[in-house]
């Protein structure tokens, strides 16, 4: 949709609802003027019925601080259960955080209720706290309805508190709303381009001075001098230029601003009296009802911040803020408010001469209204500052220099250059508003009103690069010094931005899905424009692979996600280059032959964000095109993904060097480059909802590339929800590393399905294998397995493979080649627990070699709790030394098979336990890495455990069903 459809559109919806009143500080503002609409609004749509229940409980528990909930469904509204971790309740008043909470990484958390970070401190009466969120963690408010309806779930950092919030470009951080987590993890469509108000808002309060004081008689920008916030988000101000709330990096704030009362609205983020020591960057508030942010005193400062859909006020100030902004970007599209403004500028309503006087310094901005906005920017009430280097495009005016409160504070600012305004470009219905009090523009300003060229919506052409550049903030170390007006400069793009944290489709104009920068466009592939990745060059530059509906992207090549590293983050190599590979939802990415597959580099990261709806796929160009033949059985049409790590590894390729130092690294298979190191917390980024088929080629008889390898890949990765089909050789291997995974298929692979070596450390919980069969179409070892655990043919390499894997189910495919369900040799130690292996021809599981028998003799290797059935033989005897299993390891080798339910290949057992399989007592996992306790062994509960659904595909190739 083009931005003028767009803008349009916008303009139909703000009529038809009730202007809102305008709140840009705590004194009560003119509401302005309501608009009715004509006639009566049509009855909207009756919602989607409620899903079934979405889960977002962490395999690890709830973090210290939350409480594990479940909020019901809300039919009317099309609202699914909710299980989540919840911040705060639903206790009068609120609730009070009086203790450090940490929150890990990409985990959703419910805000229930006013939820305060800390008691206000004021001459150390309260008790301080600290909420730390990691990247990718996502909050909702959790009570809001599915309508208009405002909620009080808000979190508030009260005086002498902190949040420490820093997401990342491709992982930030996101304050939400309810109807909006049911859309992503339901498919549901609660919201609309209009969507606001569903919950309340972020407040952070702080002790910077300000001039608006509740006691009539304290002086401004005094410890006296003190303010309640809106929405009894409790007291601000004090005399701390350089107070610290903490930091606000690449975070999201969407659907929010509760209206209390008809005065008392919640800006997206509101800064109470907030100090210059906190750090604010890369910020976007989306759909606001009242205003995006609001700066009320203070003198924090922000750079990178950007507006859309805001019912009233995108930037506002009063109160005396002093704080500093560079590039920030508007978009308002939706406004509901009677005088919805890009920028207003107060000093204080009803004192305009107030101290300390609001005088910020604001440059590099552009302002995209529509005429339904009021002023592009309104200085007014005695405000002060710089505002230059702008761009203003699409208000009802421009530029308003007003005077108010029966005073001429603010044009007297403006002709003693305590307000200083330079450098605007104005493309508006009035640039410039005369209502017989703004004064004469003075000469030399550049203040310039005429057609904007802007590229898609914000780049700047031709008209914005000829206004000269405003230096009235020049020495200011804060600002970037630069060569143009507006928030973007001339060589930024759609694709490449400052901007490309927020929501997609929320800034830019929409346009027609293109190949994006780093891909070239090659025709197209199953009705899609084919956008193809070369591996004649890493990708050296950030690369979003997105609208998986309209695009298909194919690897040319050996496709490198940035240059090596190294193994020492400290020291990095100089040649190295990072780079993150990102993957939206519904991405599908091919390979044509065995050159073409994925290797992400050490200290580069690959996001491969599917969802249980929309999984990104990896398969063959082959499968898509219908070029090749495919049967049940196809495999190696193609590579497959590599993911090298600096986590320390055994295996190293110089002789001389120490294992688990960063002297002990190795060449990975497919000259995929060299992994290991000794950073155990090495992150590579995230796997969720992929799948990766019929890839897996043999490069030579003893370089086979597999599903998918973690070569030294460390604990920072996240891997969760993965499938492998139909590979050539192995379908998961770990080669070294501390990487944990979780909820793992891995169906018809030619040689061994889950694979281990070089001193793997990780865990592994809910895996689910059906290995491959013999066929004139695909490669099959003689000798394949369902696990096979190595440590090193070096018995001496440290350090040894001590993975921790508990819950999995083990299938023979029914081949003849098969051989053993777990072949556990050369030295493992670890934990292999709470496990089903079925139907393996030679035995279902063969401790090999003297070195692996005597750890399990004296306990370095735990096998407990499995079940054994229709195997040639339970237990193998390979050597002569056969271990022996005690009434206390319960391992049943006697009951029959009871599996049922779903079978990912035909005329196998099926995959939920019957009452042989729940006979086995469980082992109790707690405490032994990434593993959580469970009641029951196998990958699966029973018939109503459906993790395996719905993303996966089964020996068909056919796509399951969770219903």
């Amino acid at each position: 949709m083009k931005l003028g459809k767009t803008l349009k559109l916008a303009t139909m919806a703000s009529i038809a609802v009730l202007a809102l009143a305008a709140c840009s500080d705590t004194t009560i503002s003119s509401p302005g003027t309501s608009t009715p609409p004509a006639s009566p609004p049509p009855p909207p749509p009756p919602p989607p019925p409620a899903a079934s229940t979405i889960d977002l409980i962490p395999t690890a528990g709830c973090p210290t601080g939350t409480t594990a909930t479940t909020f019901d469904a809300v039919a009317q509204d099309g609202f699914s259960d909710v299980d989540v971790c919840v911040l705060g309740s639903d206790a009068a008043g609120g609730t009070s955080i009086t203790t450090d909470i940490e929150i890990p990484a990409n985990i959703t958390i419910a805000i229930q209720g006013p939820v305060f970070i800390g008691e206000d401190n004021k001459d150390d009466a309260g008790t301080p706290a600290t909420l730390k969120i990691n990247e990718g963690v996502r909050f909702f408010g959790a009570s809001a309805a599915g309508t208009a309806t405002a909620t009080d779930d808000y979190l508030v950092v009260t005086r002498g508190s902190k949040i420490e919030a820093v997401g990342t470009e491709a992982n930030p951080i996101r304050f939400t709303a309810r109807a909006a987590l049911n859309d992503e993890e339901t498919g549901s469509s609660l919201l609309k381009e209009t969507t606001n108000a569903q919950w309340g808002g972020l407040v952070l309060n702080g002790f910077a001075p300000i001039n608006a004081c509740d006691d009539g008689t304290a002086t401004g920008g005094t410890a006296a001098c003190e303010k309640v916030g809106e929405g009894s988000s409790g007291r601000f101000g004090g005399s701390i230029a350089d107070d610290n709330s903490g930091t606000l990096q690449y975070v999201i704030v969407e659907y929010a601003g509760s209206r209390l009362t008809n005065n008392d609205e919640l800006n997206g983020i509101a800064f109470q009296g907030v100090g210059s020591g906190t750090t604010v960057d890369h910020i976007q508030v989306h759909n606001n009802l009242d205003d995006g942010i609001e700066w009320f005193g203070g003198t924090v400062s922000a750079k990178y911040v950007a507006i859309t859909g805001a019912g009233d006020d995108s930037l506002d100030w009063t109160d005396g803020w002093t704080g500093k902004l560079q590039y920030a970007a508007v978009r308002s599209n939706i406004p509901s408010s009677g005088d919805p403004r890009g920028i207003e500028a107060d000093n204080l309503s009803g004192d305009p001469d107030k101290t300390p006087f609001s005088d910020p310094s604001i440059s590099n901005f552009t302002l995209v209204g529509t005429e339904n906005n009021d002023q592009g920017v309104l200085l007014r009430r005695g405000t002060k500052g710089r505002v230059i280097n702008g761009i203003v495009v699409g208000y009802g005016s421009g530029l308003d220099i007003d005077n108010s409160d029966n005073s001429t504070q603010t044009t007297d600012n403006y002709a003693d250059g305590s307000l200083v305004v330079e450098s605007i470009l104005l493309d508006t219905a009035n640039n410039i508003v005369d209502d017989g009090d703004t004064p004469a523009i003075k000469p030399g300003t550049n203040i310039v009103g005429r057609g904007n060229s802007l590229t898609d919506g914000f780049f700047p052409g031709t008209a914005e690069l000829t206004v000269p550049v405003s230096t009235a903030l020049a020495g200011d170390a804060f600002f970037d010094t630069t060569t143009y007006i507006g928030a973007f400069a001339p060589t930024e793009t759609l694709a490449s931005n400052w901007a490309n944290f927020t929501l997609p489709g929320t800034l830019f104009e929409e346009v027609e899905a293109t190949c994006p920068a780093g891909t070239t466009t090659n025709g197209e592939l199953a009705g899609k424009t084919l956008c193809v990745i070369s591996g004649s060059k890493a990708i050296t530059a950030d690369l979003r692979l997105s609208n998986g509906d309209k695009l298909i992207y194919e690897l040319d090549g050996s496709v490198f996600v940035g240059v090596d590293l190294g193994p020492d983050p400290a020291a990095p190599l100089g040649s190295g280059v990072a780079a993150t590979l990102t993957i939206d939802p519904g991405v599908t990415i091919v390979g044509a032959g065995n050159d073409d597959y994925l290797v992400v580099t050490r200290g580069s990261k690959i996001f491969s964000n599917g969802t249980a709806q929309n999984p990104v796929v990896f398969t063959a160009k082959g499968d898509i095109d219908g070029t090749a033949t495919i049967d049940q059985d196809t495999k190696g049409l193609w590579g497959g993904v590599v993911l090298n790590g600096r986590a320390p590894i055994n295996a190293c390729e110089d002789g001389t060097a120490t294992g688990g130092t960063v002297d002990c690294e190795k060449s990975g298979e497919g000259s995929s480059g060299l992994f290991g190191g000794a950073t155990a917390d090495d992150d590579s980024g995230q796997l969720f909802y992929t799948r990766v088929q019929y890839a897996g080629v043999a490069l030579t008889n003893e370089d086979e590339l597999n599903g998918i390898a973690f070569q030294g890949v460390g604990s920072g990765t996240e891997v969760d929800y993965v499938q492998v089909y139909n590979n050539f050789d192995d379908c998961f291997e770990w080669f070294g590393g501390t990487v944990s995974a979780s909820h793992l298929v891995g169906l018809g692979c030619g040689d061994d399905t889950f694979d281990w070596t070089d001193g793997w450390k990780g865990s592994l919980q809910y895996a689910i294998a059906y290995t491959g069969v013999a066929s004139a179409t695909g490669g099959i070892s003689s000798s394949h397995n369902g696990i096979e655990a190595d440590s090193s043919s070096n018995a001496a390499a440290t350090p040894i493979s001590s993975p921790n894997v508990s819950n999995f189910t083990i299938i023979s495919g029914g081949d003849d080649n098969a051989l053993v369900g777990a072949l556990i040799r050369r030295n493992m130690q670890g934990v292999l627990a709470n496990g089903i292996i079925l139907g393996w021809p030679e035995a279902g599981i063969d401790i090999d070699g003297t070195d692996t028998q005597a750890n399990f003799n004296n306990g370095d290797l735990i096998i407990q709790s499995l079940f054994l059935a229709d195997n040639g033989k339970p237990v193998q005897d390979s050597d002569g030394d056969d271990v022996t299993f005690t009434a206390a390891n319960d391992v049943e080798t006697a009951l029959p098979s009871t599996m049922s339910g779903f079978a990912f290949r035909a005329g196998r057992p099926g995959i939920v336990p019957g009452a042989s399989e729940n006979s086995v007592d469980v082992y109790d996992v707690t405490g032994l890495g990434d593993l959580e306790a469970t009641t029951y062994i196998g990958a699966v509960k029973d018939a109503n455990d459906k993790w395996f659904l719905g993303w996966t595909i089964d020996q068909q190739g056919n796509l399951t069903s969770a219903n």
